[in-house]
């Protein structure tokens, strides 16, 4: 299926959520490459490339969902994978969520998000990216 890099941002040492999204994925015949605790933007955007990834997930607990999606949004730009949708999960208020739509973030999921809403959710962005790229170089997308 798609290579999805998951990570955690900042001092939060909080990863319930993350490893079991992360579960859920792998169930769900995905590859996820986890990046652990104590990221920063840079190297998760550098992680990213380098496993050639398909999608972009960091989880949020503690730290501000605003800042870090604005920030690993820029670094992936920064690495050339704009295109790369980039998901944030976490506590996140609906002024938060808004923001983070405005900043390029593909989907936000909060605590409570039902196993088969994510991996719906993914799927149709891992979907609309394949049909955008192939758009994008002139091959017909995938059905």
């Amino acid at each position: 299926m798609a290579r999805i890099v998951l990570a955690k941002l900042g001092s939060d040492a909080h990863d319930l959520g993350v490893t079991t999204v992360a579960r859920w994925l792998r169930e769900g015949g995905h590859e996820v490459v986890y990046a652990g605790l104590y990221n920063t933007p840079e190297r998760v955007a550098q992680m990213a490339l380098q496993e050639d990834a398909d999608l972009v997930g960091v989880s949020c607990l503690s730290s501000d969902a605003v800042y870090a999606g604005r920030r690993v949004r820029q670094t992936l730009e920064g690495v050339g994978l704009g295109r790369v949708p980039l998901v944030v999960g976490g506590v996140v208020t609906p002024d938060m969520k808004a923001e983070l739509g405005r900043l390029g973030v593909a989907a936000v999921f909060g605590p409570g998000t039902p196993r088969e809403r994510l991996l719906e959710s993914i799927a149709g962005l891992l979907a609309a990216t394949t049909q955008a790229r192939g758009a994008a170089d002139g091959t017909p997308s995938p059905r």
